[in-house]
């Protein structure tokens, strides 16, 4: 059939003409179209349509009047007039179904299901194809929402919804067309993401794109959504596809399944908790709460394992008795709130318990909350503070001989060299943290030295290195059930495919964002908006960058965190430069000011660097530009190709401005940055 359907309710509600174009009855008219089209053959009762049309309150002589209707709808089927017939009160349009879209729509939708269902691919595509080129917009796009209506767009958007799946199924296998498969599948699920069979699809399609990572985070977000809303565990066609790629993924990395030792918490311990503390046994309930805490840490229950403890060190309070596990509880809380936005009040409170403690019987918890308390000061910018409650754990873990607590200890510390600028030092206890982590066959250590490893090679200039690493790290995320973690894997691979130009970036990266606001972490998403403002950034995006990186400032700024500001305070500038806004020098100086406060070289390059890329002073750029360099040669971390492009570029400009006074003022930009760090040679 080449002749477009008689009667389209696939958009506006029209009817073919001899001619070919389309007219458009009066709007009642449409109305009274719509639902005998609908009835598809069968005779529809006058009061039926009456009501349709008028609703509870037809006017006077609603009979007569629906008659002219049904006349001048005659006129507008012409040749097939005769198909609108009359009998006994009712009335019926007495069309194949071939001659109303949205029935053919719907019976290729079934004839394409059951072709592929039949794995016929190519013959269910041509039925979804030709069921898709159907749609001209929304079902009765030009009508009220009467329930019959309302019903039938239902089952049409649905049956839209399958002819998308079977044509995105169907170009899965061929690599040219698949890109365009992950974009109406994400569209897909968008609208839908309960949308099992459409998240399935996504899956598939990411992996065989290559891009089997973000396949993974796509069941992670679709398992925790299905969750909050149904409390309903995924299909098992879903679980099964995750299996298999998380086996290929395990594979690739060279490791058999089953190698790792995953260690969790009982589903019950919460409850268990507080049923203890209520029959009076506070000591024993805070005791299981805090054995607990690390793998609540760890498993997307930070918010949770918060509430927990601070309820019980409230009822311990209340029954007056001495408890010793109280210490260790309050400082967990002030690790589980070291991450949201009362970060600066939290870790205070928990260094000031802890410092109080300090020379006295420790367990592992409160040194384990030492140490995490020390490595989220040295993510901050405030390196004295880390030092002190670093060394409090270390002693602790020391006394106690915990070589798995010892092993953590190399990672904080190495926090705190990357903080100094000292990357190499910092890889070197990755790697011995790594190998300690091995022998202790624990994943979870694994998984955060290989994190730091891969963001070592980052620094380092070693792209394609960092990207392996972090999809290793990713992996092992998984195992132990850290989303968390698996949303910043995202983030630091994203970055990284943006760095390398990977179209793949932006996906990556909004899968980040996506499983970070699905776990509830706020630290999470502003870390990923900044990633995604890179890479919108590097694509030409200045203004919608800008907008990301502004969000995640406010974020950091709620949060009191100097690094957090700095870093993006100096992209939010380089954006802002690109775009030619005024504010661009003002964010440019903040994050020179506070990269000194941190004492991080690093982030006293990456702040100088947008002062130099920033329209202004000329000298002042130069002096920026000459210190940036230095001390990017002195901490061993040269800039990315996209970066130094455009500061090779400012550089040039610059030379045109100041002739050979520009290494005069670079010289001087040397001794400026000596003078911003003086416990770093910048010669």
């Amino acid at each position: 059939m080449t002749d477009a359907p008689l009667v389209r309710l696939l958009g506006a509600v029209a009817v073919r003409q001899p001619d070919g174009t389309a007219a458009s009855p009066a709007r009642l008219d449409r109305t009274v179209l719509a639902h005998l089209a609908l009835a598809a053959g069968r005779a529809v009762p006058a009061a039926d349509l009456i009501d349709a049309v008028w609703g509870a309150h037809p006017p006077d002589g609603a009979r007569n009047a629906l008659q002219v209707k049904v006349s001048r709808l005659r006129r507008h089927l012409g040749p097939h007039g005769d198909a609108l017939r009359h009998h006994q009160g009712s009335y019926r349009l007495d069309l194949p179904a071939a001659e109303v879209d949205l029935l053919l729509a719907d019976e290729l939708a079934r004839l394409a299901r059951a072709s592929f269902a039949a794995d016929r691919v190519g013959e269910a595509a041509v039925l979804a194809e030709r069921g898709l080129a159907l749609w001209q917009g929304p079902p009765f796009a030009d009508l009220d929402d009467h329930p019959r209506l309302v019903a039938a767009r239902d089952r049409a958007d649905e049956d839209h919804a399958v002819l998308q799946e079977v044509v995105a199924a169907a170009a899965i296998d061929d690599g040219a067309t698949v890109g365009r498969a992950v974009e109406v599948l994400r569209e897909l699920l968008a609208g839908d993401p309960l949308r099992s069979s459409a998240r399935l699809l996504l899956m598939r399609a990411l992996d065989r794109a290559g891009r089997r990572a973000e396949a993974l985070a796509v069941y992670d977000v679709g398992r925790r959504v299905l969750a909050e809303e149904t409390g309903l565990a995924p299909p098992e066609p879903l679980q099964r596809e995750f299996e298999r790629l998380l086996a290929a993924e395990r594979r690739a990395a060279r490791r058999e399944p089953g190698a790792v030792a995953t260690r969790t918490v009982p589903a019950g311990a919460m409850a268990t908790a507080r049923w203890l503390a209520r029959e009076g046994a506070a000591d024993a309930a805070i005791e299981l709460a805090l054995r607990g805490s690390w793998w609540w840490w760890l498993g997307g229950r930070r918010s949770e394992g918060r509430d927990l403890l601070e309820e019980l060190v409230g009822l311990a309070a209340a029954d007056g008795g001495e408890h010793a596990s109280v210490r260790g509880a309050t400082a967990w809380v002030a690790v589980f709130d070291s991450v949201s936005a009362a970060a600066e009040e939290a870790i205070a409170a928990g260094e000031a318990t802890l410092k109080v403690a300090a020379g006295q019987a420790w367990s592992r918890h409160e040194s384990l909350a030492a140490v995490l308390l020390a490595e989220r000061l040295f993510q901050r910018g405030e390196p004295r503070r880390g030092a002190v409650l670093l060394e409090l754990g270390r002693a602790g873990f020391d006394r106690s001989g915990d070589a798995w607590g010892r092993a953590l200890v190399r990672i904080a510390e190495a926090k705190a060299d990357l903080q100094r600028g000292a990357v190499l030092r910092a890889a070197a206890r990755g790697r011995e943290a790594l190998a300690a982590f091995e022998d202790l066959d624990d994943a979870a250590g694994r998984m955060m030295a290989t994190d730091l490893l891969g963001y070592c090679a980052e620094v380092v200039g070693d792209l394609s290195a960092a990207a392996r690493t972090h999809q290793r790290a990713l992996a092992l995320a998984r195992d132990v059930d850290a989303p968390e973690w698996q949303a910043t894997q995202l983030t630091r691979l994203g970055s990284v495919q943006a760095l390398i130009g990977s179209e793949r970036s932006l996906t990556t990266l909004q899968a980040g964002v996506e499983l970070a606001r699905s776990v509830g972490s706020s630290a999470g998403v502003a870390l990923a908006e900044n990633g995604l403002g890179l890479a919108r950034g590097l694509s030409g995006q200045h203004e919608r960058a800008a907008e990301i990186h502004a969000d995640a400032l406010a974020w950091y700024e709620r949060q009191a965190s100097p690094a957090g500001i700095s870093y993006t305070a100096g992209r939010l500038a380089l954006e802002l430069a690109a775009i030619g806004s005024e504010e661009a020098a003002t964010f440019a100086r903040r994050s020179v000011d506070l990269a000194r406060r941190t004492g991080d070289p690093r982030a006293v390059a990456h702040g100088l660097e947008a002062v130099a890329l920033t329209p202004g002073d000329a000298p002042a750029r130069a002096r920026a530009l000459g210190g940036a360099r230095a001390l990017r040669r002195r901490t061993g971390s040269p800039l990315p190709e996209p970066v130094a492009a455009a500061l090779r570029a400012a550089a040039a400009e610059l030379s045109g401005e100041l002739g050979d006074d520009l290494a005069v003022r670079m010289r001087e930009g040397v001794r400026e940055a000596q003078g911003l760090l003086p416990g770093v040679a910048t010669a």
